[in-house]
């Protein structure tokens, strides 16, 4: 993958946002050489499922911050050494380097090694990644590479496994009684199946002797976890470090069968998440859930009918919820099987059921109002996506280690201060959608995009929604589009400075407007929002905010493109402080 500044400076404004747990970016300094550690990484990358990225010259501690590397073709020629000397067998390797601000920044990404050539090794030990570094990998974890390396038909049908001695007296009856009203509604070979026993042993909740099926007791039974214990989920609110000492609260056991849980799960999340009062379209003032609820039911059942019923029901694994001052994280055992991550976030509808007759089963389990469990589309993931944006809410990231599959819902809102400063600005006179605020930001980052690429970004919306978009922010002088091809509008001209021009009280404009007026009106040149930030102390939130209102009384003028570095800013109309 090319990397260019913009790139960078958005990985790095996301692994501030999401700290340790990125999972997929390691940062380290690389000012006196090769960082210490750097091998236990190579070799964790190259035993995850997707690429993974090392940035060096990158401080964590100070909020990654960028402090550079000394010499950057002696670090790619050192640590191209230390892969193939230290990793057995050795991943592939892709070098860039970038200088920000004179400093040079180093990107390795880690291709990771094929399932059948895993484990990679350092110092005869196999590491894996987790939220907070690098980790020497338990029996467990190998045992589930080496089913991810197993071929479709060798691998182990967990939930096809009979639990001899359990009959359907240990189902929930409300919720069987609802599977098989489903079931025969909805399957027209079913629907000519009278006989309950013989429906079941069908559709592999039992077998020809009545005993359950593994996947039979997970989805109906009324307490599966007294069978096998880790067939539950765990939620909790994790504390930030107080003096008290304690760091969790609202500990919670949650059981039953997959629809109850699923209910019970959501409810918990809502009672441990904000709600907020927002004037809805229609002027009405509304409660607004934190995050919004269909993708979080979305994520929840993902994890409940896709979690590994193998190696991880030996140790007690359950799925896990818990609420993070910055995040809300969802995991289950088990990673991705037959698909990407990437494949999961695209437009494209994909199914790969890790248990085929656990998911076949909760097709048509229905929660206790009657809704559905889940869709059986493959489409779930990208429409919690769209949810998230349409709520304002952060894109969820989604991490697969192979061993453990993992979701991570920010808190607060989907773009930064100075972004949302920068919207509210040049949205003032057009109210802008959700999607129209987040096609504006993606342009200013990445810069043009074309139609046919912008379809994709934003599927499900179709092709005539996207030019519709398109066609009302091109109309509201914000984006232009030049054949197919979509980018920010050059932004207005000033107006020419003159003499009966009144004078205006820049206080009256924003607390940090004079000072900001003042840097530029000493250094008699334009001025970049970086060389604004040094000058004044302030943040580049801060400039770009006090920024605005000079540009929109005509104060000061703009040189350049919106998102651009080179942008400058001059005075072009006097004003007394």
């Amino acid at each position: 993958m090319s990397w260019e500044e913009a790139k960078l400076q958005e990985t790095l404004s996301q692994v501030r946002t999401f700290g340790d747990d990125t999972a997929l970016v390691e940062c380290k300094t690389a000012g006196g050489g090769v960082p210490e550690t750097l091998s236990e990484s190579l070799c964790a990358f190259a035993n995850m499922p997707q690429t993974g990225t090392i940035i060096l010259g990158v401080d964590q501690r100070k909020n990654f911050a960028v402090t550079g590397v000394d010499n950057p073709a002696h670090m790619v020629e050192a640590v191209t050494s230390l892969n193939r000397n230290s990793v057995k067998p050795a991943p592939q390797l892709d070098f860039s380097t970038i200088t920000i601000d004179g400093k040079h920044v180093v990107i390795v990404e880690v291709t990771p090694l094929s399932p059948t050539q895993k484990p990679a090794m350092y110092r005869g030990k196999p590491y894996l990644r987790q939220g907070d570094g690098d980790y020497v990998m338990n029996p467990n974890d190998l045992r589930m590479l080496a089913i991810s390396a197993l071929t479709e038909s060798d691998q182990r049908e967990y939930d096809y496994e009979i639990l001899s001695g359990t009959d359907v007296d240990a189902l929930d009856q409300e919720v069987l009684q609802k599977y098989l009203a489903t079931t025969r509604a909805e399957r027209s070979r079913m629907s000519t199946i009278d006989d309950d026993a013989r429906l079941l042993q069908i559709t592999n909740v039992t077998d020809a002797d009545g005993n359950l099926r593994l996947a039979g007791l997970y989805g109906l039974g009324y307490l599966p976890q007294s069978t096998e214990p880790a067939l539950g989920a765990t939620a909790a609110v994790r504390l930030s470090r107080g003096t008290d000492g304690q760091r969790t609260r609202n500990l919670k056991e949650i059981e039953g069968p997959i629809p109850v849980m699923l209910r019970d799960a959501m409810e918990w999340i809502r009672q441990n998440t904000s709600t907020t009062s927002k004037y809805n379209d229609n002027g009405d003032l509304v409660d607004m859930p934190e995050f919004p609820p269909s993708a979080i039911r979305e994520v929840l059942a993902n994890a409940l009918v896709h979690r590994d019923l193998g190696p991880s029901i030996d140790v007690g694994k359950k799925v896990e919820i818990r609420i993070e001052p910055n995040k809300l994280v969802i995991s289950n055992p088990g990673g991705l099987r037959g698909l990407s991550v990437e494949q999961l976030e695209g437009p494209t509808l994909t199914k790969a059921a890790v248990n085929k007759r656990l998911y076949e089963i909760a097709r048509y389990l229905r929660m206790p109002d009657g809704s559905r469990v889940i869709e059986g589309e493959g489409g779930g993931i990208r429409e919690a996506i769209t949810a998230c944006r349409e709520s304002r809410v952060a894109t969820p990231r989604f991490i697969n280690t192979g061993v453990q599959f993992t979701v991570l819902f920010p808190r607060g809102s989907r773009f930064t201060a100075e972004r949302d400063a920068w919207l509210e600005d040049i949205g003032a006179k057009t109210r802008l959608t959700p999607t129209e605020e987040d096609l504006l930001v993606n342009l200013r980052i990445h810069g043009s995009i074309t139609m046919a690429a912008l379809q994709q970004l934003y599927s499900p919306l179709s092709k005539t929604a996207c030019a519709k978009m398109v066609h009302k922010l091109e109309q509201s002088d914000l984006v232009s589009v030049d054949e197919d091809e979509v980018r920010l509008a050059e932004p207005p001209k000033a107006p020419e400075p003159t003499k009966t021009s009144a004078a205006i009280d820049l206080r009256a404009l924003g607390k940090n407007v004079p000072r900001i007026y003042q840097a530029l009106s000493a250094a008699g040149s334009g001025l970049t929002v970086n060389v604004l930030t040094a000058k004044t102390g302030l943040s580049a939130g801060q400039v770009r905010y006090g920024l605005a209102p000079l540009l929109r009384e005509g104060i000061v003028t703009m040189e350049g493109g919106q998102g651009d570095r080179a942008t400058v800013y001059r005075i072009v109309r006097r004003q007394g402080i």
